[in-house]
């Protein structure tokens, strides 16, 4: 357990004591930068239990005594200073714990100090020093006269600098008190409009006004104060600063707002001088930055603010900001969009297209900006037919840049007026890009010859923006995103005559540096934390510190050509066709910048192509076949071979050129696709290269992996090896057209529907996923490592384990007995209950398989989305395949006279098919009333809240899964049917066997599905987790845990949450943790301590426990305690909610009713989650052991 403040109280207040001692200044000034921090902690500190306290030897109230002795030794060190130097560093040091809640029992002490230090200060710096004592003990001093009245009195001082120090003090006291707040106020107003109050007085006073909100009622009575005086006599340049703070107030405020927008804009005309229309321009520009509440006078804003962007005597900075205000208004959510006419865009659209070929680049990009906004909002109105006449009527049209080629101007059809108007956007943004290349390059044509044209982070950082606007672009309107790429292919031709014509040398240089095999550099990349280059992020430009201009563009259009077509394929409402858009771009890439061949996003574009020519080919040979399917079946089609063959030909020629990390990292996208043919080939590549390296047995459990995952796959085509193989042995051409790779459909994939045979080698299958699993387990410095890994490896793993039972099943009875008449109905139905109870085991094994998936991803909240599609993926099939095992057959009606079967008793048919159910996607209507076609169970226990993952319907893998699915509702309603005609045991055996026939046919369609390994696979980082420290709340067990036969348990608990990281997004709020025992078995979840704790976290207690504690957050924490009979066994829980500190720790108790346990010992075993500041929930990973206890 992590060591808590009190502990160290005793030692820290010794050692101020000691510095503070000292006769030389630097000691004591090191003591006190060393206690401000501690004090801060010993107050932030919760409450401390007794039972925690004793176990650390100090007393609960401990942390509250040194820290006010700490303070209390730090306002004597204060007061008998004898140098300003000691106090100016005492307030430094609590400058960051103004506000702190200080909690002492004689804070007088404390203040009197201070106070006899101000009244006994010969120096005005003194008298400040003491006031801005006074501010960072608000909290202690906020309702002392005494102090209230030397701080009042300090605003009247003729030294400015103590005027503005008791400023400080009477700001941090109006935080905490209100009428003390009023009472300010009256002070500032009359500082500002004294004749005696100096400038730097007035200006410190103003500012002052925004910090007086400790309420509505006090910001309001502020604002007309602040109202008055601006209207008043003041100058100019006090009456800017007035109305900036007030801005800063009234933005807290919806009431407000609307008024403060309306006086800002009062001072916009021309009457009001340069400075005063630039001030008011900043606070709006600050106001619309956080907020844009309602505004019924937006058309008044829209009108003013054009006048000055009109205006040819206004600034460019100024017309900046009245730009960016425009550009916020247009994009909020609100109906106040719906004030401003098209008339009003129009003319906007005139303004913005002026500035396209402004000087400034920050107008161009604002220009542009307001110009795809017009667009987009248009579009949220559905008013697609005003678009054309607003932006026709503004005479929007973009003439090229010189030095651009006019083919940059008639790259799309325009079929529509619509498709012209968005041609012209997408013009003006990619001839900017040109434009700026062109600039650059040309101004640095004399550092050609060394080979040093590299570019600034600055202005990657334009070149990214840019290419943020096509991608935002794409993401709001999915149907421009064909026009999109093909702006973008005539942009990689002019970067490619760029380059041709002025540092081609430069730039494949440094394309061969960028990918230049090198040890270190793997040891380095393939344990990165994010290995998803599609996203346009700032960093991904600082890969190498030293990039030419054109590589750095080529690779970002790359990137972005990458991005586009994830982000259409991810929309559902996207209906375009990329694959003519895609494959004109490779093309110019192989003609014009052949070197870019070579990279991992180049490789991308291609697959993309690929897939995306498949998907078309099979959608339109659906529809030419009749097959009313919505969703083309990819991956049942022989597709994937062809996807292999692509990807070998590219993965070849990186490997062949030894660029290991461009190939490692095409190799991860494979995994991500389930081409494991090529992904093996490469990690063996690899693997070879850096054998002696530091992670040498990652490659060989990705070797191993890869290997059974590949060898599934030839189970059931297997003469679809010989044309695999054949590929790796061809020496293909780059150039050759790469994504229409084809195969011989009939000759390669040939298969039988029947999986006999199959037990033995998935059996062999296992053993190398288990192998996998052990390479990593065995070389993980501790469990922690590979935590994510291992656990997916073991999934896997124990899904292999069922199916290998499964397909035994299948074997034994899925053919018909040739004396099928001579069976007696009681040998049919002996023969029934064995089946029945087999499937129903496999089932019930399949369901936990599921919420295992459910748990790995709650369990990871820091994941990325497409991570998480994945794993619902396979939590959903496994959901599937456990609905499938446990309806196949119904003998319901099957005649005789032995008993009917026992299932196991934590299986139902009913929480199978409601967890199958709450998975399906809820706009499927039809297929919601098919799956309550199976049993009678009502609609609310159906649709009742489960803490699952659901399956987001946005790829071709899923879109597969979910076609198999509804195969198997479908057939199986049939097979229902069929089945209530049933009256003889001949029948009964003939619907048994039809039964397994039917299983084994879903289990191909499941088994012809790739597995597909989640990109955060390939995320190495620490897991989300958490220690729990159980002591007995009775300070006289301090060694041990412990209650008398007959008596609850209470318990004192102390929950650690372990940071994943500094930069995690996740802001804990509460925790939450569910502790459980039994009083006949022991629960197998004892913690992580083991090495083989992963394969315990698929265990049905651990899958139950998770559900408790989130069905206890989901009732408000309601439930204290709970038992629920589990495996033959009475489950005792309890519950317990922690509010933690920063550090992570938390307190809290709870009773554990223990009652009826027998004298013995017992191990609790436990889980926790976490709830963030936006209400998410994450589970906690147990990185400890269980505590253990005794009933006496």
């Amino acid at each position: 357990m992590e060591s808590i403040p009190a502990a160290s109280a005793m030692d820290w207040s010794i050692d101020l004591d000691k510095g503070l001692r000292s006769r030389h200044l630097g000691t004591r000034l090191k003591a006190l930068e060393a206690a401000a921090p501690r004090i801060r902690d010993l107050a932030a500190s919760p409450a401390v239990p007794a039972a925690v306290a004793s176990a650390f030897a100090v007393l609960p109230a401990e942390p509250r005594v040194f820290a006010e002795t700490m303070l209390l030794r730090l306002a004597t060190e204060f007061r008998a200073a004898a140098d300003d130097t000691v106090r100016a560093r005492i307030v430094r040091a609590l400058l960051p714990s103004q506000g702190a809640a200080w909690d002492c029992a004689e804070p007088d002490q404390i203040l009197r100090k201070v106070a006899a230090a101000h009244g006994a200060a010969g120096t005005p710096r003194a008298r400040e020093l003491a006031l801005r004592m006074f501010g960072c003990l608000a909290d202690l001093a906020k309702d002392s006269v005494h102090v209230r009245s030397l701080v009042l009195s300090g605003l009247r001082s003729s030294n400015a600098a103590e005027v503005k120090a008791a400023l400080f003090a009477a700001s941090c006291f109006c935080k905490l008190s209100e009428d003390f707040s009023y009472i300010t106020l009256q002070v500032l107003a009359g500082l500002v409009i004294s004749p005696k109050s100096e400038a730097q007085v007035i200006m410190a006073a103003i500012r002052t006004f925004s910090k007086l909100g400790c309420s509505l009622a006090v910001i309001r009575r502020v604002h007309e104060v602040g109202k008055q005086m601006v209207l008043g006599n003041l100058e100019d340049v006090f009456k800017a600063e007035i109305l900036f703070a007030l801005s800063r107030l009234a933005s807290k405020s919806i009431v407000l707002f609307g008024d403060q927008v309306a006086l800002l804009l009062s001072f916009l005309g021309h009457e009001s001088s340069l400075p005063m229309r630039t001030t008011v321009l900043k606070s709006l520009c600050f106001m619309f930055r956080r907020n844009t509440f309602y505004l019924p006078g937006a058309s008044t804003i829209f009108g003013t603010l054009l006048q000055l962007i009109d205006d040819e005597d206004f600034p460019l900075d100024c017309k900046s900001y009245a730009f960016r205000i425009l550009q916020k208004i247009l994009c909020v959510k609100d109906p106040s969009i719906r004030h401003i006419n098209a008339s009003e865009l129009s003319k906007l659209a005139l303004a913005a297209k002026r500035f396209l070929h402004c000087s400034s680049w920050e107008m161009q990009y604002n220009a542009l900006e307001i110009l795809l906004d017009i667009f987009f909002c248009f579009l949220k109105q559905t008013k697609l037919h005003q678009t054309i006449g607003t932006l026709e009527s503004s005479s929007f049209s973009y003439t090229g840049y010189p030095g651009i080629s006019n083919n940059m101007l008639s790259t799309h059809e325009e079929t529509s007026e619509d498709e012209r108007s968005l041609n012209k956007i997408l013009t003006a943004i990619v001839d900017n890009i040109i434009s700026m290349a062109n600039q650059l390059t040309n101004c640095r044509s004399k550092e050609v010859a060394t080979g040093h044209i590299y570019v600034s982070s600055c202005e990657l950082e334009k070149y990214r923006a840019l290419f943020s606007l096509l991608l935002k672009l794409v993401s709001g309107y999915p149907s421009s995103a064909s026009a999109a790429l093909d702006k973008v292919r005539c942009l990689m031709k002019e970067l490619a005559q760029i380059n041709a014509s002025h540092h081609s040398g430069v730039a494949a240089s440094c394309v061969e540096s960028s990918v230049e095999p090198a040890a270190g550099s793997i040891k380095a990349s393939c344990m990165e934390t994010d290995t998803d280059m599609a996203k346009l992020a700032s960093t991904e430009f600082c890969s190498k510190k030293k990039s030419s201009l054109v590589h750095v563009l080529i690779l970002c259009t790359l990137k972005f050509a990458n991005a586009c077509h994830d982000m259409c394929h991810k929309t559902s409402a996207s209906s375009c066709d990329l694959h003519h858009s895609v494959k004109g771009l490779t093309e110019c890439v192989q003609q014009n910048a052949s070197q870019y061949c070579s990279t991992y996003e180049f490789f991308r574009l291609i697959m993309c192509a690929r897939i995306s020519w498949s998907t078309r080919k099979i959608r339109d040979g659906d529809k030419g076949s009749g097959d009313s399917n919505d969703h083309p079946r990819i991956f049942f089609a022989p597709a994937w071979i062809a996807h292999e063959s692509c990807a070998l030909r590219m993965t070849k020629m990186l490997t062949r050129k030894q660029s290991y990390w461009e190939a490692y990292r095409s190799a991860m996208y494979c995994c991500h696709e389930g081409l494991w043919f090529t992904a093996s080939f490469v990690f063996r590549k690899v693997s070879a290269a850096f054998e002696s390296g530091a992670f040498g047995f990652w490659f060989k459990s990705l070797l191993l992996f890869g290997a059974g995952e590949l060898e599934m796959k030839l189970l059931l085509f297997p003469s679809a090896i010989n044309k695999l193989v054949g590929e790796l042995n061809t020496e293909a051409d780059l150039h050759e057209d790469l994504y229409c790779v084809e195969t011989d459909v009939d000759s390669t994939l040939t298969g039988s529907l029947v999986l006999h045979g199959y037990q033995e080698k998935v059996s062999g299958i296992c053993e190398r996923t288990c192998l996998a699993n052990d390479v990593l387990t065995s070389n993980a410095s501790s469990d922690r490592e590979f935590f994510f890994q291992r656990w997916f490896i073991s999934l896997r793993a124990s899904f292999l384990k069922i199916l290998i039972d499964v397909l035994g099943i299948l074997n034994a009875h899925s053919s018909a007995p040739k004396d099928i008449a001579h069976h007696e109905s009681s040998s049919v139905a002996i023969e029934s209950n064995q089946v029945l109870l087999a499937l129903t085991n496999c089932s019930l094994r399949l369901s936990d398989l599921a919420k295992s998936y459910d748990l790995l991803a709650a369990s990871h909240g820091d994941m990325d989305h497409q991570s998480f599609t994945t794993i619902a993926r396979l939590a959903f099939m496994c959901s599937l395949l456990s609905f499938c095992t446990a309806f196949s057959v119904d003998f319901s009606n099957v005649p005789g006279s032995s008993e009917p079967c026992r299932l196991p008793e934590r299986f139902s048919y009913a929480s199978v098919l409601q967890d199958l159910h709450q998975r399906v996607d809820r706009n499927d209507s039809q297929v919601l009333s098919q799956l309550r076609q199976f049993i009678s169970v009502s609609s609310y226990e159906l649709d009742s809240v489960q803490f699952s993952t659901r399956m987001n319907l946005s790829g071709n893998l899923e879109k597969d899964s979910y076609s198999s699915f509804k195969f198997a509702v479908v057939s199986l309603l049939r097979a229902r049917a069929d089945a209530k005609g049933v009256t003889t045991g001949e029948d009964a055996l003939h619907h048994l066997h039809r039964g397994m026939q039917l299983l084994s046919s879903i289990l191909w369609r499941f088994m012809e599905l790739p597995f597909v390994l989640p990109r955060h696979f390939f995320s190495v980082r620490p897991c989300l987790g958490a220690e729990l420290f159980v002591f007995d709340s009775n300070p006289a067990n301090k060694n041990r845990i412990s209650a008398p036969h007959g008596f609850q348990l209470s318990l004192t608990l102390c929950l650690q949450w372990k940071r994943v990281l500094e930069r995690a997004p996740i802001r804990i709020a509460k925790l939450y943790c569910v502790l459980a025992t039994s009083p006949s078995s022991p629960l197998h979840i004892a913690g992580t301590r083991s090495k083989q704790f992963e394969m315990r976290r698929t265990t049905s207690e651990m899958v139950v426990l998770h559900s408790e504690l989130l069905q206890h957050i989901k009732s408000g924490g309601l439930r204290k305690t709970s038992h629920k009979k589990n495996s033959h066994a009475e489950l005792v829980t309890a519950f317990a909610c922690f509010k933690p500190a920063d550090s992570g720790q938390g307190f809290s108790d709870c009773l554990l009713d223990v009652s009826s346990f027998p004298r013995g010992d017992y191990q609790i075993a436990w889980q926790a989650c976490c709830v963030d500041e936006n209400g998410r929930c994450f589970s906690l990973l147990p990185l400890n052991d269980g505590a253990v206890f005794s009933v006496q």
